[in-house]
């Protein structure tokens, strides 16, 4: 026999689900220093590659030191501990064409600063890309990944 679950059991176990849900949405819109972080790390690197030539290597290593001492401080307990905050959830949840079109801004900026610097010969199209990336990993990037989470969990 199947042990049913009284109905305070299952409203128990529902608000649960909802609570978890909600941390989950709550990690990724507590991370507004880390748009911050990336969105000017992503200027100052393009820019200074386009700029400062003789600087791109440093600046690569730089960026690449970064990116991963955020990836482990934000996706490890010692390290989210250690940064004050909640353990960054894994985008593994989302289904493939959700992580395709959280990436597809990003290549869609850089598609048509390509093509306007290209055709209208304009210089620094580099530092282009870089303040209009920025500008979306600052501004737009936050509240499209909680629209994805958001629309997932309605699906």
């Amino acid at each position: 026999m199947v042990n049913e679950p009284t109905p305070d059991e299952a409203v128990a176990a529902l608000r649960t689900i909802h609570e978890s849900r909600e941390r989950v949405i709550a990690s990724v819109a507590s991370s507004r220093w880390l748009s911050i972080t990336g969105g000017v790390a992503v200027f100052l690197g393009c820019a200074a590659s386009d700029l400062l030539p003789p600087a791109q290597a440093w600046v690569g290593w730089a960026i690449l030191g970064l990116v991963v001492v955020l990836a482990l401080g934000l996706t490890t307990r010692s390290g989210s501990a250690f940064l004050g905050r909640p353990v960054l959830v894994s985008d593994r949840s989302l289904s493939v064409a959700a992580r395709l079109l959280r990436i597809a801004p990003i290549l869609g900026i850089g598609i048509a600063v390509a093509v306007v610097t290209g055709t209208l010969d304009v210089p620094h199209g580099k530092v282009y890309y870089g303040a209009l990336t920025g500008l979306y990993i600052v501004f737009v990037d936050p509240g499209f990944k909680l629209w994805l989470l958001r629309r997932q969990e309605r699906d």
